[in-house]
């Protein structure tokens, strides 16, 4: 009302430092469903914000030194679901500006520097929002001993705030669940994800994602699909040995980030195995829709959940992700060797109803 921005940003500062300062830590015996630990349950919270245009996308970082305890086994996330879009959460070694709360629309998909961890989080499509909690063996070591200093809580507006005195409450509400005990495997992502557009009037426009792994042994145990509304088919597949295996073959249409648990358990993928997505569309109008960020925009999203040992903290040294720009068709490149020139048959045997190899083929 009237200040300068110079005092806006001073209290947005100073807000921030006055939430992280209350922050509520306390420790209860087995308040989550995990196993015999004493789980700490940490809360952060976005403080109510000026957010000056629609689509607006702000980023709050947390110093892990605030917390009490320092390994990450579970969250869960409430919001104003009339104010918020979705939410996402990560944990980065460093990130990408000297403030604790800022407009990171820009740097969407490069805000941590070094190791980091994605998370997902919550959105206004998807049909669960129970607390996630990790596999019983499964957590995040935090600290400066394994490179994941803060968590980072981004936060999507879809609509302007001009007056955030009239927030009923903080727009986005974050519990970690943390426990003392470490854990024999540790948690990470693969996202996948197109750039580039889908052409005007195109009834079967595919976007695909090709990728080699070059990491450690990992074992895949849950997976979230997502497009928007010219979404029609998301497959995902594991080429080995000149084989291609089923992950994924759904309609996510509906903006859905819903989580699935592997069938079976969980799928190894293994180093030099090929990681592959494609994305069909249909775009009846007369413009063509961009890959972004907008609720407007298109999206190919494929998100594994995996584990891998604990003591390989040096695997993944910074996030893992897996792009190509839609206008490439990488699945059939010219002069394709057998690891990805099989993708060029996929098409053809769904044609001719033929199924790719099931994916409880690789199963462990």
């Amino acid at each position: 009302m009237g200040m300068k921005a110079v005092d806006v940003k001073w209290v947005l500062e100073r807000s921030v430092l006055i939430l992280i300062s209350m922050c509520l830590t306390y420790v209860c015996s087995n308040p989550i469903k995990t196993t015999s630990e004493f789980v700490s349950n940490t809360i952060i919270q976005m403080p109510r914000i000026r957010a000056q245009k629609p689509d607006s996308y702000m980023c709050m970082a947390v110093p892990v030194t605030e917390f009490g305890f320092s390994n990450l086994v579970g969250f869960k996330i409430k919001v104003i679901e009339e104010v918020v879009h979705h939410v996402a959460l990560a944990v980065c070694e460093e990130y990408v500006t000297e403030q604790r709360l800022w407009d990171c629309k820009s740097n969407h998909g490069h805000i941590c520097k070094g190791r980091s961890i994605t998370f997902g989080g919550w959105d206004g499509w998807s049909k669960h929002h129970a607390d996630t909690i990790f596999p019983d063996d499964v957590g995040v070591q935090l600290g400066k001993d394994f490179k994941l200093n803060y968590v980072i809580i981004q936060t999507h507006f879809q609509e302007a705030i001009q007056d955030p005195d009239s927030l009923k409450s903080n727009p986005t509400n974050v519990t970690l669940f943390m426990t003392q005990e470490s854990r024999k495997y540790s948690y990470q992502q693969v996202n996948f994800f197109s750039s580039g557009y889908i052409p005007a009037f195109s009834e079967d426009f595919r976007a695909e994602i090709t990728c080699k792994w070059g990491g450690v042994p990992v074992n895949v145990y849950e997976y979230s699909a997502h497009t928007h509304d010219s979404g029609q088919l998301l497959e995902g597949y594991i080429v080995r040995n000149n084989t291609a295996f089923l992950v994924t073959k759904e309609n996510p249409k509906g903006k859905s980030h819903d989580r699935t648990k592997v069938k079976g358990g969980t799928i190894e993928i293994r180093p030099g195995d090929i990681l592959a997505v494609r994305c069909t569309y249909k775009n009846t109008g007369p413009n063509k829709i961009s890959f972004g960020l907008g609720g407007s925009d298109e999206m190919c999203n494929l998100a594994l959940t995996f584990e891998y040992d604990a003591k390989e903290i040096t695997a993944f040294p910074e996030s893992v992700k897996c792009s190509a720009d839609a206008q490439d068709k990488v699945w059939c490149p010219r002069n394709a060797g057998d690891q990805v020139g099989v993708l060029c048959d996929l098409q053809q045997a769904a044609n001719n109803n033929m199924a790719p190899e099931d994916v409880h083929g690789i199963i462990m």
